[in-house]
């Protein structure tokens, strides 16, 4: 099961703005393509993270979790990431 970065940060996004549009324009991506990375991500974990029918859209009990997790491992990639953006590029 493939999971990607940006899904994570697609569902943070979600989760902080309250909507798919906010989202999208958060983190510079269309609406219908985070709409779409979510939905994917929701099948593969075969769990609803964001009760759609809300209006802001809301966290699922799952997706709390989810949205939790998905904090934790955006924080640990970018503390990872830290020593080495003060290194010069090596590769031009």
């Amino acid at each position: 099961m493939l999971v990607t970065l940006r899904q994570l940060q697609y569902v943070i996004a979600v989760a902080e703005t309250g909507s798919f549009s906010k989202a999208a324009e958060l983190v510079a991506a269309e609406q219908s393509t985070v709409s779409q990375q979510i939905r994917v991500l929701e099948d593969r974990l075969r769990t609803e993270i964001f009760n759609r029918k809300s209006l802001p859209i809301t966290v699922t009990a799952d997706g709390q979790r989810i949205v939790e997790q998905s904090k934790e491992i955006i924080d640990k990639v970018q503390q990872m990431l830290v020593p080495f953006k003060q290194q010069p590029n090596r590769f031009g």
